[in-house]
């Protein structure tokens, strides 16, 4: 799939999609181990990573450090979020 590089200050200007892009449960499951560990690494060492998305327009992929996790959305630095939902992969 071809993703568009947006930086996170461009993020509000998509619309995320409304539904889950993951089919299956264990890559539900691999995408909130990888958030929350992405959180880890980011609170601790300010590392980055690379969220791959799904937006009404298409993919699109931020590179940001993570700062929170919630059930719902990924808190990013300077109060974005995007929803947990459209997230399609988490690359480190």
């Amino acid at each position: 799939m071809e993703t568009i590089a947006v930086k996170k200050e461009e993020l509000k200007n998509y619309h995320f999609i409304n539904h889950e892009v993951l089919l299956h449960p264990d890559k539900i499951k691999e995408r909130r181990h990888l958030l929350e560990e992405s959180m880890k690494l980011g609170n601790d060492y300010k590392n980055k990573v690379r969220l791959i998305c799904l937006t009404t327009d298409g993919a699109i992929e931020v590179h940001t450090t993570v700062w929170a996790v919630t059930d719902t959305h990924v808190e990013l630095k300077s109060g974005t979020d995007i929803p947990v939902h459209c997230i399609l992969e988490v690359i480190k």
